[in-house]
Parts: C-alpha cells; sequence; structure tokens
C-alpha cells in the first residue's frame, strides 16, 4: 500500500469519527445514539488496525505524525 493512500485513510476515518461524534452528541433517540456510538467504536478499530500493521511501513517524518 502506497504511503499516500495510507495518509489519505487516516485523513478519512478522521472526519468520519469527527462526523459520527458531531451526530451523536445531536441524537435525539436512543437507537440512533447507539448507532453512532458503534460506528465510533468500529472506526476507531479500524484506525488502531492501519496504525499498528501499517504504521511501521510508513517514512518515519510521518509515524510520528500518526502515531496514536
Amino acid at each position: 500500500m502506497s504511503h499516500t493512500y495510507l495518509v489519505e485513510l487516516y485523513e478519512l476515518l478522521d472526519d468520519r469519527l469527527q462526523e459520527a461524534q458531531e451526530h451523536k452528541d445531536m441524537a435525539k433517540e436512543r437507537s440512533e445514539m447507539l448507532f453512532q456510538k458503534g460506528r465510533i467504536e468500529t472506526l476507531g478499530e479500524c484506525k488502531q488496525f492501519l496504525i499498528e500493521q501499517y504504521n511501521p511501513k510508513l517514512p518515519r517524518r510521518l509515524q510520528a505524525k500518526y502515531l496514536a
């Protein structure tokens, strides 16, 4: 995987996590809040997987930026 794709994927996940958090804060129904909570957990797990598996393959200057 090219490091540019990985960096774009990190940015996309961060955007989606922020969006999910905003929707969770505005949720009026319990089911919607639980959906957003699950979404946040899944996106977080996905990002953590990418960090653990692919971050060591990034150039060092990028590793520090995306290290969780």
